[in-house]
């Protein structure tokens, strides 16, 4: 076989599994320039992978969140050692757990007052449809009955939402206008993967639990809601080292097998393909050299679907391409 000068070189640079780091502060930098402050908040999805030492995490994981809420995104930081991310439904949980679906559902009905010509009258505030009515100087059966269209066109014929996120996200509001506290608690739950009994899911008109089969479509169904009710997307930083801890080396926290290991990759190849359909998620998955050159069984070379798509074929001169989808980072 010949091997042209061009090929050659190609072939050493993806040997080289240590290239000069880019500071985290200049790489945050770019991203923010690059991602945060327009491309991520008009819609658009990325997921990129940071390796670097392991002191540098958890600050970066920390600067991450304080951009995030600068540029209106929620930040959700989600540990491997916590959450088991070969699976899919629990990545969603992990997601649903770290929002505030009541605040959510009141700065929902606040801007869809607002869209329909009504001020919210008091901002912030739990008001019942009752108090709305009082308050807007609108007969209360006339009210209900324009406030049931809005939510119709805003959420049941919103065809972004899952069928199931229509119903638990119409519940969530019809409990915000509701004096009972407890009238969203089975959705939450539903949310949360606390597992409701099936009596109550079907008392609140949800077909069933969230599952493999349906967590993708509820994640997307999640990027369109924050958006919906204000906030500019998702900032997910994904804590991965525990992906490359042998069993005996753990003494606490979740443990993966190396065929764990590989269907989280697969998670992550499929965030990756379904970009255009997750409008303001910007994902980081923060890991240790352990990703290019630990166990083998473990790393990226251990799954090409994902590597393929991540790794910096090209990169000017000798150093690094910082908006590459796999950055290495250093203090």
């Amino acid at each position: 076989m010949i091997i042209s000068r061009f090929d050659s070189y190609l072939i050493r640079d993806m040997e080289d599994l240590s290239p000069e780091p880019i500071a985290l502060g200049a790489w945050l930098e770019i991203v923010t320039s690059e991602y945060l402050a327009e491309f991520v908040p008009a819609g658009g999805a990325a997921l990129r992978i940071a390796v670097m030492e392991e002191t540098l995490i958890a600050p970066a994981i920390a600067r991450l969140g304080g951009l995030a809420r600068r540029h209106q995104l929620l930040p959700v930081a989600i540990d491997a050692a916590d959450t088991r991310l070969h699976m899919p439904q629990d990545l969603f949980f992990a997601l649903a757990r770290a929002m505030d679906w009541t605040a959510l559902a009141q700065s929902f009905l606040e801007k869809l007052f607002a869209a329909n010509a009504y001020a919210w009258p008091h901002p912030s505030r739990k008001l019942s449809r009752a108090a709305l009515a009082e308050a807007l100087a609108i007969a209360p059966p006339l009210l209900d009955h324009q406030i049931n269209a809005w939510l119709t066109r805003a959420i049941w014929q919103n065809r972004a939402y899952a069928l199931d996120f229509r119903v638990g996200m119409l519940k969530l509001c019809d409990a915000a206008l509701d004096p009972d506290p407890d009238a969203a608690a089975p959705v939450h739950q539903w949310l949360h993967g606390e597992k409701p009994s099936a009596v109550q899911l079907r008392a609140a008109g949800i077909g069933g639990r969230i599952t493999r089969a349906n967590a993708r479509a509820m994640l997307i169904s999640l990027c369109h809601w924050v958006r919906a009710c204000g906030a500019a997307g998702l900032l997910v930083t994904l804590d991965a080292r525990r992906l490359h801890l042998p069993r005996p080396a753990l003494e606490d926290g979740l443990r993966y097998s190396p065929a764990a290991v590989m269907d989280t990759f697969e998670v992550l190849r499929e965030l990756i393909d379904d970009a255009e359909h997750l409008p303001g998620l910007f994902a980081v998955v923060l890991d240790t050299e352990a990703l290019i050159a630990g166990e083998p069984r473990r790393t990226l070379d251990s799954y090409d679907a994902l590597r393929m798509r991540v790794w910096p074929d090209v990169r000017p001169g000798m150093g690094q391409n910082p908006v590459a989808p796999l950055v290495w980072l250093a203090a």
